[in-house]
């Protein structure tokens, strides 16, 4: 068995990554400042003597040599990172820790001879889709600070970790959600207002016709591709597409949501925001091909889990 150090290990995809690392015998250690990450997501598992937890920021290479150092990791899963609307309000902070984090992760992978590092990008890279579905060799044509780190994380990746030899595969997570996530996502950021929202019987606010579509893929599929990719000797240097290749509106979100908590809801409508994505679609072909990467949670299910976890009083 390997020990897996994974930041981030607390949040929306890091702590699906835990569970599953966990379930197949490794040994874990979590490294988050809890910014994004909650202790809930890992709160079960920290009796289990395979598991460490540093609460640090990897924006202090101090601080990452301090935990490397310690735990002497096999593997590393780099998830942790500032999202869309916290990269707008905090534009230095996205700078620290999305492109610097992820420089100090790569040089700490390096000095302490880390196997293989995974670690994600985003949709985001692609901008407004010129095709769809998008594949990987779609061109980058990023418009936002978020979208601009993930670009940036991408080339450190293809020029410092490859020319120190640190095998890595990096993930464009489409549409990420799951009863795990905060608010700091922008497009999945629907499922936690409109379900509290329409389950306190309150407004909820669409953007347009709500004909925008989403390629939604659930965290613990997301998780998984990181894992397959980690004990892969064949697949490195790569980045892939995770999604699930199906367009779903933020109408048929809104039906799915009302039909399993059995309330309409109050919609507000207002103009579409003009710089707002229209569709985004993955091709997942080479997820597939390389990886045999299938995605497993259907939108409904996710969105029934989600509702299961408000009901009974965990998120």
């Amino acid at each position: 068995m390997s020990k897996i150090l994974i930041t981030g290990g607390a949040g929306n995809i890091g702590s699906f990554i835990t569970d599953q690392c966990l379930a197949l015998g490794h040994e874990v250690v979590v490294v988050d400042n809890f910014y994004n990450g909650k202790y809930r997501n890992i709160s079960d598992h920290l009796a289990n003597n395979r598991i460490g937890l540093e609460t640090i920021d990897i924006g202090s290479y101090e601080m990452v040599k301090y935990a490397f150092d310690k735990h002497r990791p096999d593997y590393v899963s780099h998830q942790a990172s500032l999202m869309i609307l916290d990269s707008n309000k905090f534009p230095h902070k996205a700078i620290d820790t999305n492109i610097t984090g992820t420089f100090n992760i790569i040089q700490a992978c390096s000095e302490f001879g880390v196997k293989k590092l995974t670690y994600g990008s985003s949709a985001s890279v692609y901008g407004n889709p010129r095709f769809v579905p998008v594949t990987e060799d779609h061109p980058f044509d990023n418009q936002t600070l978020y979208g601009a780190t993930k670009i940036a994380k991408e080339a450190l990746m293809k020029s410092w970790a490859y020319s120190n030899n640190v095998p890595y595969v990096g993930f464009r997570y489409f549409n990420i959600y799951s009863e795990r996530q905060g608010l700091g996502a922008f497009y999945t950021q629907v499922f936690q207002k409109w379900i509290h929202a329409i389950h306190n019987d309150e407004e909820i606010i669409m953007y347009g016709d709500g004909e925008q579509t989403l390629d939604l893929v659930h965290s613990s599929d997301a998780a998984r591709a990181n894992v397959l990719a980690m004990f892969n000797e064949e697949v490195k240097n790569e980045h892939f597409n995770v999604g699930t290749g199906i367009e779903t509106s933020l109408k048929e979100v809104l039906m799915l949501i009302e039909k399993h908590l059995g309330k309409k809801a109050k919609v507000r409508h207002v103009d579409s925001d003009p710089h707002l994505v229209k569709r985004r679609c993955s091709s997942i072909d080479l997820i597939k091909e390389k990886l045999g990467f299938v995605p497993e949670v259907t939108v409904e299910e996710g969105t029934i889990k989600y509702i299961q976890y408000l009901l009974e009083g965990k998120i």
